[in-house]
């Protein structure tokens, strides 16, 4: 559940990217949430690696085996391929298979230190298994001719792959799958994040709604501060806490107040947080 500091939090940077000067009109752009909900996404990755480990426990496993017996059929497949490209195929897509499994093993422990670029090999290894599902049918078609021994083991390889291969598409899409219990972290993670997104932009909306009624009293207060030059994330802190003041019943006026101030330190500095301060304080008594 999100909690009161996150959704004001979020909606200052809602209001600062979309309707950030009295003359700006509002901007809708999708990337403003990957930007807020960068931390949560941060979250949700290191999830996502932890239930992507799990559920490709036995992976490495079934890839010593496939290499033993692609190194069984290795003159077969010399028989059958048409071409040198189709038995440097075989070789490249074990090779591809060892790589993916060493990615993985290496991410548990760059996501616990939170060192490299691991969100980007999490990506990497979300999309690759496509590529290496692709490379297994085309090669099948050429196992279909070996010897029924050697052609049912390598199969059966591939088959156990591809299953590891459905499981990387649950992490990858855990919304698709909302009773697989696996993933109810990640569902929980998903749903968390929906809810901060409808609250922030239902607040958002509310303080949009009312925004020239807002700058009249702001700037009535401001003496000697046109709208225009003030920093365009302490406008937002400010349109923020005056609708609270002014419109919102709800929230007493000292934790409208208090809560503006703590988000002018953090997004501004301390004399942003004086200033904000004093001129939440004006209106409040107003």
């Amino acid at each position: 559940m999100p909690n009161r500091r996150q959704i004001r939090e979020a909606a200052v940077q809602l209001l600062y990217a979309r309707k950030s000067s009295p003359s700006d009109v509002p901007v809708q752009r999708e990337e403003i949430w990957d930007l807020i909900h960068d931390r949560a996404n941060k979250s949700y990755d290191r999830a996502r690696v932890k239930v992507l480990t799990h559920l490709q426990q036995g992976r490495g496993a079934t890839t010593a085996r496939l290499h033993k017996a692609l190194y069984t059929a290795s003159s077969t497949i010399e028989a059958v391929a048409p071409s040198e490209a189709v038995v440097k195929k075989f070789s490249l897509m074990y090779e591809s298979e060892v790589k993916w499994v060493e990615k993985l093993e290496s991410l548990s422990a760059l996501t616990k230190n939170d060192m490299g670029n691991w969100r980007g090999i999490l990506t990497d290894l979300l999309f690759e298994t496509k590529n290496l599902r692709k490379t297994r049918n085309e090669l099948s078609e050429f196992v279909a001719f070996f010897p029924p021994q050697q052609r049912d083991h390598i199969l059966s390889n591939f088959t156990k792959l591809h299953d590891f291969d459905d499981r990387v598409e649950k992490v990858s899409f855990p919304a698709k799958f909302p009773d697989q219990r696996d993933l109810e972290h990640l569902h929980e993670a998903l749903a968390e994040m929906g809810l901060l997104k409808s609250q922030v932009e239902d607040l958002t909306a509310k303080v949009t709604e009312n925004i020239a009624d807002l700058d009249l009293l702001i700037e009535a207060t401001a003496d000697n501060y046109d709208l225009k030059r003030l920093s365009k994330v302490d406008l937002a802190i400010l349109r923020l806490a005056t609708y609270e003041l002014k419109m919102d019943e709800a929230i007493p006026a000292a934790v409208a107040i208090d809560e503006a101030i703590e988000l002018a330190k953090a997004f501004s500095g301390q004399e942003a947080a004086r200033f904000v301060n004093g001129i939440l304080d004006t209106i409040a008594k107003a």
